[in-house]
């Protein structure tokens, strides 16, 4: 697959997440989106983070728009940074951003595979997958939450910023049960014959059993009865997460320079 489209893919995933929060009546969390050329402005006001406050597709033919870029982010007064994939890298580039006050903080790795490839997994005794039904937001908020331990007065935010993509064609919402105990979450979203596996947690306590694999596998079978041909996915690089894809059977594609403020 051309690296391009991979990462078309990874900021297609991203744009339809956000404009459904952003379709909520009042836009309530402050999404907002600029588009010069081929990179992609992203910003959300009350969810601080880099995960959607990001800037990608930047490349030497944009560096003329990353003035009017950055002036977007300090309108909106947000901290952001920028993912650079190596196919848009070159010295002008971070030379133009090093100017603007900026510097590499960092790696985030992508992965792809093509599904006949993918290895099969034994299952797991006593875990059961199952999809997420549209009245059990407050059970997948609450997992996130607890998995990668949020300050609770969040997990209304994710509640809605979930919920509210249920009925968008495309995504799917998993939750794993171990003994009649919810301990895991997923995600899923399908785009003609590319499938990206878009978040995943488990809680603390059931870590290291394999949840995440079982619910890695779970989304590879859906994908693949959608008439997916490719899955990919992201995760910091060397982490759980970035084992668990190449235990599956996708492969590092590339990992983008991550880029921040000083």
């Amino acid at each position: 697959m051309n690296l391009n489209t991979l990462e078309q893919a990874e900021i297609q995933t991203l744009a339809s997440r956000l404009n459904a929060i952003q379709s909520i009546r009042g836009n309530p969390m402050g999404v907002h989106q600029l588009v010069k050329g081929t990179t992609r402005a992203f910003a959300v006001k009350h969810i601080p983070g880099p995960a959607f406050n990001t800037v990608r597709g930047l490349n030497e033919q944009d560096i003329s728009h990353i003035e009017e870029i950055f002036r977007f982010y300090e309108n909106l007064s947000i901290n952001f940074r920028v993912e650079i994939a190596p196919q848009n890298s070159s010295e002008m580039l971070f030379r133009k951003l090093a100017e603007m006050g900026l510097y590499q903080s960092g790696f985030h790795a992508s992965f792809i595979g093509e599904v006949k490839g993918l290895r099969s997994q034994s299952v797991i005794p006593a875990l059961e997958i199952r999809s997420l039904k549209k009245d059990e937001f407050d059970l997948f908020a609450s997992i996130y939450v607890a998995a990668f331990r949020l300050p609770p007065f969040i997990q209304d935010g994710i509640k809605q910023n979930n919920e509210v993509l249920f009925e968008v064609p495309g995504w799917e919402f998993y939750v794993a049960y171990k003994q009649e105990v919810p301990v895991g979450i997923a995600v899923l979203n399908v785009q003609g014959e590319l499938a990206t596996l878009a978040a995943a947690a488990t809680l603390p306590e059931y870590r290291n059993m394999g949840v995440q694999s079982e619910l890695l596998q779970k989304r590879i079978e859906i994908a693949i009865e959608k008439g997916a041909r490719y899955i990919t996915s992201e995760a910091t690089y060397g982490s759980g997460s970035h084992r668990n894809m190449e235990r599956a059977g996708l492969k590092l594609a590339y990992t983008k320079a991550i880029w921040s403020k000083f």
